[in-house]
């Protein structure tokens, strides 16, 4: 007869086990530190702070320059191999913008962008979404006459990061390098 109360009572821990739901997972708050370090990719951008925001090592970079090789212009960050997913971290700068700043606002009014955090000027974040699921981040900043435009987009990033904060967080450092 004791043998069935032991039983039960362990089926029981089982069953409330098996049917509770984990933990939620805690964001890696691990700073993206100094996004121009050496070493970099294409020109600017530091491997480490790439290796954190998109969660893996293994990646290929290609990056493009202007004015003849000399000043940067964009990098792109795909797994390696390049899987379907493609693209997982792209920062582009545009000088001169393709948009006015007028086009800009009515585009961060469109996508329901939230305004960058007080002091990196104007520009905005939003959510990348893929069949209703949150996927990334891409975030803009440009000069206060639009003339020069900064974007960073990150998909399928790192799961245990949040893509918001750090495509912010890349702008916060590129932008007084590249929209002086």
């Amino acid at each position: 007869m004791r043998v069935l109360p032991t039983a039960v009572a362990g089926l029981a821990v089982l069953t409330v086990t098996a049917c509770s739901s984990a933990p939620p997972q805690t964001p890696d708050t691990q700073p993206l530190g100094n996004v121009t370090a050496a070493p970099q990719e294409c020109g600017l951008i530091s491997a480490q702070a790439i290796q954190i925001a998109v969660g893996f090592g293994d990646y290929t970079a290609n990056g493009t320059k202007m004015d003849m090789g000399k000043r940067f212009k964009s990098c792109t960050v795909a797994k390696r191999p390049v899987d379907a997913q493609g693209a997982r971290l792209s920062i582009q700068f545009f000088d001169p913008s393709l948009s006015t700043a007028q086009d800009l606002e009515n585009d961060k009014a469109s996508r329901a962008g939230e305004d960058l955090p007080d002091g990196l000027g104007p520009g905005y974040v939003t959510p990348i979404k893929e069949s209703g699921k949150v996927v990334g981040a891409r975030a803009f900043a440009w000069t206060a006459d639009g003339g020069r435009l900064l974007s960073v987009n990150i998909r399928h990033g790192s799961s245990r990061r949040d893509p918001g904060a750090d495509a912010v967080e890349f702008l916060r450092q590129l932008r007084p390098i590249l929209l002086k």
